[in-house]
C-alpha cells in the first residue's frame, strides 16, 4: 500500500509541472488534432515549412510517441514565434472541402485575416534552380559533422536537423555569427542554361574560427553531406498579402524537370525557358497546354494540361512547381503561357 502511494505521489509530482505548463500556454499556441492531420501538414500550415515538423514533435514527446501517428483530440503545443497562416491569438478553424469521403484530408484555415505570401518560404528555399558554375560563388564547403567520439565508426554519422557541421571557408569568405547560409549540391548540366543546383538545407553560423565556421543545421530538404557547397541565403522575395493578377501574352516552354524521369506529379519542379529578363517573378502562374492540332477529321481544340506556380527565378529561367494536373501529358518541350502575374 505504501509503495503504491509513493508511486502515485511520484506520478503526480511529474505531471504537475507539465499540467502547469499546458495551462500557461496561450490559446493560440495549442492545436487540437483532427482526423487527417499529420505533423508534416501542421508544420506547413503553422510554420510555412513542412520540413520543420521535428520542432513540433520535440515539444510534444509527452503526447506523441511515434511522429508518424497523431490522433484526434490530442493537444499539441506549437513552437513560439510561429509565422504561418495561424498566428498567435487566432482560433483555428477546420473546414472540409466539397468531397464527402472520410479519407479526404482537412484543410486548416485561419479565423482571422492574417496575410501570408502566395509562395511559401519552404517552397522557395528548397526549389532546385539553374545556374552556370561561374555564377555560383560559394562561401565554403561542408567539411564534417561536429561529432567528437573515440569510438571508430565504419561509416560517417548521418547529419540531422540541429546538428553542427564544420564549414571550410573559401579564400576571402567572411562568416559572421548569426548569418543564415544555404547548403546546395550540383547535379546534371542542362545546356545552355547551366547546371541544376539542388538545395539540401539551411544553417545558422554559430561560431567562427579563422576560415572555419561552425554551422547549426536548422532545416533539411535533402540529406546534408560533406562536400555540399555553402552559399549566402538569399532574402525571401515574395511579400505577404500580394496576389497575382490575370495576365496574358508571355509564353515559353518546359525544357526540363528537376527529376529526370518520364512520369511527373504534383509538387515536382519544371524548368521554364523564361525568367527575370522576360519579367517573370516568384508567384506567377503558368498554364501548360496542348496547342490546337489539325487532324484528318478536323481541328482538335486546345487542351489544358497542368498549372504551374513559379517558386524561384533566375535571369533566363524559372523553377515552377506543378500545382495541378488535368491530363497525364506533361512532357519536356510543351508550351506554357502566363495566366497570372505578380505586380
Amino acid at each position: 500500500m505504501k509503495k503504491a502511494a509513493l508511486v502515485a505521489a511520484a506520478t503526480l509530482a511529474a505531471a504537475g509541472p507539465l499540467a502547469a505548463q499546458r495551462d500557461t500556454v496561450p490559446e493560440g499556441r495549442v492545436h487540437v488534432v483532427r482526423r487527417g492531420d499529420t505533423l508534416w501538414d501542421l508544420a506547413r500550415e503553422y510554420m510555412s515549412d513542412p520540413f520543420l515538423w521535428p520542432e513540433i514533435f520535440r515539444l510534444n514527446t509527452d503526447v506523441v510517441r511515434d511522429p508518424r501517428w497523431i490522433y484526434p483530440n490530442e493537444r499539441l503545443v506549437l513552437p513560439t514565434g510561429v509565422s504561418g497562416r495561424a498566428q498567435e491569438g487566432e482560433h483555428t478553424v477546420f473546414y472540409r472541402g466539397p468531397q464527402d469521403s472520410p479519407r479526404d484530408r482537412l484543410t486548416i484555415l485561419p479565423a482571422g485575416s492574417a496575410e501570408y505570401p502566395v509562395v511559401r518560404t519552404g517552397d522557395y528555399y528548397r526549389a532546385a534552380f539553374l545556374a552556370r558554375d561561374n555564377e555560383i560563388r560559394p562561401l565554403g564547403r561542408v567539411a564534417e559533422i561536429v561529432s567528437p567520439t573515440v569510438v571508430p565508426l565504419e561509416s560517417p554519422p548521418t547529419i540531422q536537423v540541429y546538428d553542427k557541421v564544420y564549414v571550410a571557408g573559401e579564400a576571402g569568405a567572411a562568416f559572421r555569427i548569426g548569418d543564415r547560409i544555404q547548403f546546395v549540391r550540383p547535379a546534371r548540366e542542362l545546356r545552355p542554361y547551366g547546371r541544376v543546383w539542388s538545395p539540401t538545407g539551411v544553417g545558422t553560423v554559430a561560431n567562427v574560427d579563422g576560415n572555419v565556421a561552425t554551422v547549426v543545421v536548422v532545416r533539411m530538404y535533402d540529406p546534408v553531406r560533406p562536400g555540399d557547397l555553402v552559399v549566402p541565403m538569399a532574402p525571401f522575395p515574395v511579400r505577404a498579402g500580394v496576389m497575382p493578377a490575370a495576365s496574358a501574352g508571355l509564353q515559353g516552354r518546359i525544357f526540363a524537370f528537376e527529376k529526370a524521369h518520364p512520369a511527373q506529379a504534383v509538387e515536382e519542379i519544371a524548368f521554364l525557358d523564361v525568367g527575370r529578363q522576360a519579367g517573370v517573378k516568384e508567384g506567377d502562374e503558368f498554364e501548360v497546354f496542348l496547342p490546337r492540332e489539325r487532324r484528318d477529321w478536323g481541328t482538335r481544340p486546345e487542351i489544358p494540361v497542368a498549372r504551374l506556380q513559379v517558386v524561384k527565378v533566375t535571369d533566363q529561367t524559372a523553377s515552377a512547381r506543378i500545382t495541378n494536373m488535368q491530363q497525364p501529358a506533361i512532357v519536356v518541350g510543351q508550351p506554357v503561357r502566363r495566366v497570372a502575374a505578380m505586380p
